[in-house]
């Protein structure tokens, strides 16, 4: 049985303007990548994100048990990882609250803002992960950064091709008015970047 929402939703698909025929316009290319790791490390680290510890001999793996040590459901969303769950396991986006340790491959990151991309290409469809499992370790590759929102915009094509895409700079993060904040409130407890070489 189709909903009116299922109706509407069509329609808008099937009327969609071509995005080729209607060109945006020109954006000023501002900023620079002077240390974008460094300012990408510390504006991370000002929103509660931080960056994996890589010790001598070091893998993605034996840096999340250290780091997670009481984790049990490590969710994988890239090929090179192996969790102990892969993404496409889970069968409901509800599922994913069960996940203790989500990781996941970022195509840019944003060296200003210390943010990270993913869209459904990165979490296999299964949005809700990003923000319903305890941890989330992004692998990045530190050539992959941007400057800022302009040149992230101008430059990479994922904004332009996504259905959905979010920007996360550090974990779930709330206040109240008397300005107690709290981390992990609504989404994910803590946000860590693992660097690939």
């Amino acid at each position: 049985m189709s909903t009116s929402r299922d109706a509407i939703l069509t329609r808008l698909r099937d009327n969609r303007p071509d995005p080729k025929a209607h060109p945006l316009p020109p954006v000023a290319r501002l900023g620079d990548m002077d240390n974008g790791q460094a300012r990408f490390e510390n504006s991370l680290q000002i929103l509660g994100g931080q960056v994996l510890e890589r010790q001598e001999g070091d893998t993605l793996a034996t840096a999340i048990a250290r780091r997670f040590p009481d984790s049990k459901v490590i969710c994988s969303a890239v090929p090179d990882f192996e969790g102990t769950i892969r993404i496409e396991d889970l069968g409901t986006p509800q599922q994913a609250a069960s996940v203790d340790v989500l990781v996941v491959r970022s195509p840019f990151g944003i060296a200003e803002m210390g943010s990270i991309y993913l869209s459904e290409a990165q979490l296999h469809d299964l949005n809700s992960a990003a923000h319903l499992t305890q941890h989330i370790v992004v692998i990045l590759s530190p050539k992959n950064l941007t400057a800022n929102m302009h040149t992230a915009y101008m430059d990479r094509p994922e904004f332009h091709t996504a259905n959905y895409g979010v920007l996360m700079s550090g974990p779930s993060a709330t206040a109240d008015i008397q300005g107690v904040l709290i981390r992990g409130a609504q989404g994910v407890r803590t946000l860590s970047i693992w660097w690939e070489d």
